[in-house]
């Protein structure tokens, strides 16, 4: 059983308020012809289809058509969607009652008939070969917070996760008497994954780590959707792989980004080959080694006027940026297709003060003024003296404050 794994496609995201549509259709166009030529027999799409729970138009109208389109050109691949955490889970599992006449299978979230029993079935999709043959099962298990996981049998609260997992694998058991190869999907962050780059500010429900022993035995690979580093984990048992994000999200996402061709043999470890996805905006960190201000804006003009990419200025602040700052970054990227998105500030390491100079108790009856308070602040921040003009504007300045307080 040969599948394509993919996952955090993220469509409808936004970088710095610039909209990524361009980019993310052509992710798709290149989906597309990798599957035209690997021919897999089921394509494993593990979560966070979408960036927000309630997605852009143009974001569902990609993977509609997107679905539609690979359906229409391999109607006998096998398609599976799970939800991740950022998708509108009880959407995504209503449409789906559509797409099963399509071939495809959609699940967002656990169901349960008229008596509150789980429908494990749903979770279990069978993958078949051209002559109509299965050939290999994938439990289908989409993004659930562990307190949600639903109560089977007895089984204490913490044990939920674990339980769950292990039942819906027992019952694709019951299903596969011929031992064939098994596929698990998960949408979660695993112990011992490499979370380089990940955005923890903006991770919606937080990271929390899964030990691969909570998700249960009778499993040939595991799938894995949520963490945007491609990587096969390699204490795992079995084979545990995050395929990661397509396209980079963030600017501190490194390395190549694609999606995994994994071919599965009953009692063989599964072959990992990795297809890249090229972003025709690539994300660029301008320079790698922080620079002052005014290096980095002659970097900026140096840069082809037709290179599409986003860019991040890595600055050395060695004093305040200049109060026009903007406007000269954007002067400095007139006529170019290069999109300026935000900076990475760099301080330099104080070689003649202390960092928290400014931290030090002070004598109730002989306190610093203002000024001086604010030349420490500055010295311990940029690690120079601050220039005559600066102080010229801030003793202006509190001179201001001083006579509204003699008003008041």
């Amino acid at each position: 059983m040969k599948i394509l794994h993919t996952s955090d496609w993220h469509l409808g995201h936004t970088l710095h308020e610039h909209e990524r549509a361009e980019e993310q259709a052509d992710f798709l166009r290149q989906l597309t012809e990798i599957i035209n030529q690997e021919k897999p027999d089921a394509m494993v799409v593990c979560g966070d289809i979408f960036d927000r729970t309630q997605p852009s138009v143009w974001a569902r109208e990609l993977y509609t058509q997107t679905l539609l389109q690979l359906h229409d050109s391999h109607p006998e691949m096998k398609i599976v969607v799970t939800a991740g955490n950022h998708d509108g889970k009880s959407a995504l599992q209503l449409e789906g009652k559509v797409w099963e006449r399509l071939n495809i299978n959609v699940v967002g979230q656990i169901e349960r008939d008229e008596d509150g029993n789980i429908n494990l079935d749903q979770h279990i999709v069978e993958v078949s070969n051209a002559d109509g043959e299965i050939i290999g099962f994938v439990a289908a298990v989409p993004h659930i917070y562990e307190q949600n996981f639903p109560q089977v049998g007895d089984v204490a609260g913490e044990n939920r996760q674990r339980t769950f997992f292990q039942t819906v694998l027992n019952r694709v058991a019951e299903r596969n008497p011929q031992h064939l190869p098994v596929v698990l999907t998960a949408h979660l962050a695993m112990t011992g994954s490499d979370l380089t780059g990940h955005d923890f500010k903006n991770s919606i429900g937080g990271i929390d780590t899964v030990a691969q022993d909570n998700l249960g035995q009778g499993y040939d690979y595991l799938a894995l959707g949520h963490i945007h580093q491609p990587q096969t984990l390699s204490s795992s048992s079995p084979v545990a792989r995050y395929c990661g994000t397509p396209i980079a999200l963030h600017f501190d996402e490194h390395g190549n980004h694609g999606v995994s061709i994994v071919t599965l043999e009953s009692g063989k470890t599964p072959v990992i080959e990795t297809r890249d996805i090229k972003n025709i905006r690539p994300l660029l960190t301008i320079p790698e080694k922080a620079v002052p201000f005014d290096e980095v804006i002659a970097l900026l003009r140096e840069l082809p006027d037709d290179e599409k990419s986003y860019v991040r200025l890595h600055i050395l602040q060695d004093g305040p940026m200049p109060p026009n700052y903007i406007t000269t970054i954007m002067l400095a990227l007139e006529g170019k297709k290069a999109q300026f998105c935000t900076i990475l500030p760099e301080y330099p390491k104080a070689d003649n003060y202390e960092i928290g100079e400014i931290a030090h108790d002070f004598d109730p009856d002989n306190m610093p003024s203002a000024l001086e308070l604010a030349k420490m602040y500055y010295r311990s921040k940029f690690n120079t003296e601050m220039s005559d003009e600066l102080i010229t504007l801030l003793k202006e300045a509190i001179r201001n404050v001083e006579k509204k307080r003699e008003n008041q």
